[in-house]
């Protein structure tokens, strides 16, 4: 049991790493190109909410953990909202300033219900995974595109980025952090799978309490970063936009490759965590356009009211 945690402790360890070196790449190889900052730091939110939980959902699927896949998608979007949103919103308040993000946060809510929809039957088909997939390529659009049309106040918050390396150095940061996000979660799947094993653990709930967690403690100190530098805008985008992708494209892609019968307490637990959450942040943000550090509280709390739950519903 030890040997697994430290293993899973190593991972996540790797993944921050990873992570952090490959936003940094793809933040400095936009950076070279006519400056546009704003453009720079929207790729590096994007690195930090996709990489981390697409890299541990693709190696699942890989070594045939199915159900880790798919806990690790659920637990993923509700750790970004509860756990990475309320630590960057404890590090300095979010305020929001760009309009094309006022309307993400209705976009998850209404992603969730779709979620939902599709599994009433209990059965997520291909066909299903299709639908997941194409709203998210719409959402997706969506997002670029407003940010695009926000441009000229979305510059307004950024310095210049500093070119400080070149090209080549960029590049071997790129690969860099492709190779340590894929240890990582290569060593998260070892260590995650052993725990389950020795504690008679559910691998939907390993996924759900392990993994999830673990690609948003990945993509955190991007989103930390930008809360203190005062780009508060990106931190909300990132965690916001990460959980449509958890459930959206990482799901759907999953049930395209694999069909699922879905267990009854995604319905009836996980789905409405994940709604209630969503849900709670809007009025949140509505009120004055900030998250505040006791709302970034409140949002920890609930995640670790969340993870407290599931170990006691599991073991009780």
């Amino acid at each position: 049991m030890w040997t697994d945690s430290g293993t899973i402790l190593l991972g996540i360890v790797l993944m921050l790493l990873g992570t952090d070196s490959l936003a940094h790449s793809v933040s400095g190889l936009i950076a070279r190109k006519p400056d546009q900052p704003w453009l720079a730091a929207m790729g590096s939110a994007g690195v930090a909410a996709l990489a981390p939980l697409a890299a541990l959902v693709a190696a699942a699927l890989l070594l045939d953990h199915v159900d880790l896949a798919l806990g690790a998608a659920f637990g993923g979007a509700i750790a970004q909202l509860g756990l990475s949103l309320g630590v960057a919103a404890l590090s300095a308040p979010l305020l929001a300033r760009l309009k094309a993000l006022v309307w993400i946060n209705p976009a998850l809510i209404g992603a969730v219900v779709l979620v939902w929809g599709l599994g009433f039957d209990h059965d997520y088909s291909r066909f299903d995974g299709g639908i997941m997939l194409l709203a998210f390529i719409v959402l997706g659009g969506l997002v670029v595109r407003g940010i695009w049309r926000d441009r000229i106040t979305s510059q307004a918050l950024f310095e210049p980025a500093a070119r400080t390396f070149r090209t080549s150095l960029l590049l071997l940061r790129l690969l860099v952090g492709v190779a340590l996000i894929g240890l990582g979660a290569w060593r998260l799947l070892a260590g995650t799978t052993g725990l389950a094993g020795s504690l008679a653990l559910n691998p939907l709930i390993a996924g759900l309490l392990v993994l999830g967690p673990a690609s948003a403690l990945a993509g955190t100190p991007t989103a930390v970063m930008a809360a203190r530098r005062g780009r508060g805008d990106f931190a909300f985008g990132q965690a916001f936009f990460a959980a449509i992708a958890a459930i959206l494209l990482m799901l759907g892609g999953l049930v395209i490759v694999h069909p699922l019968t879905i267990p009854a307490s995604i319905g009836r637990f996980e789905l409405p965590v994940l709604f209630t959450l969503a849900v709670a942040v809007y009025p949140m943000m509505r009120s004055d356009g900030e998250l505040s550090r006791r709302e970034g509280g409140l949002l920890l709390l609930a995640w670790f009211a969340f993870f407290a739950t599931e170990l006691w519903l599991t073991f009780a």
